[in-house]
């Protein structure tokens, strides 16, 4: 019931806040948002946890939220970071909405703290991991696009470098929860 309230109130973030309050009060577990499990509003899981929508992130939008989902409910969860920005739709799910999954927590389950996205991946480039995975993904599908239009194509000749993940220095707590707050309106 608790899920169907808080998705009803979804543009308001104050409200929602609020809700997530109630639930802690209430002793109903409430997660952030996650790629691999996350629907479109809030949900609950096999666990009877609340499962905070991808839509409901601030700078999401539905066009993203269900082009993550409808890719992982026809070919199943994401294995990595490398395996999301292969198979996502990047015109639905552009650089602003990959900023708003890295601080929201919906990237977390992949084992890459959040402050890695945004550390440089290329030196010599100075580019940052974050536009270095939606180039590298870009890459990947026209090559995957390029290989499915060829007559003597093989999906298992497509061999694109994957970029590296860089060691940065870990954010504060304060400064991590923060932009985690100003995204999903708790921590």
């Amino acid at each position: 019931y608790m899920a169907a309230v808080m998705s009803r109130s979804l543009a308001d973030i104050s409200e929602v806040s609020k809700l997530m309050d109630e639930c802690k009060s209430m002793k109903i577990d409430t997660l952030g948002p996650d790629v691999n499990e996350s629907r479109r509003n809030f949900s609950v899981n096999s666990k009877n946890q609340i499962r905070f929508g991808l839509a409901a992130i601030k700078g999401m939008g539905n066009a993203a939220a269900d082009s993550i989902i409808e890719e992982r409910e026809k070919n199943g969860p994401y294995k990595d970071i490398f395996d999301f920005v292969q198979r996502i739709n990047l015109n639905a799910c552009n650089r602003r909405c990959m900023e708003a999954l890295v601080y929201s927590g919906g990237l977390d389950s992949f084992g890459i703290r959040r402050e890695q996205y945004f550390g440089i991946s290329d030196k010599r480039r100075g580019e940052m991991f974050i536009d270095a995975l939606i180039q590298y993904g870009n890459r990947y599908q026209t090559a995957l696009n390029e290989e499915s239009n060829s007559l003597f194509g093989s999906f298992d000749s497509i061999e694109i470098a994957t970029p590296m993940i860089p060691e940065v220095e870990e954010w504060s707590s304060l400064a991590r929860l923060n932009k985690e707050r100003e995204l999903i309106g708790i921590y």
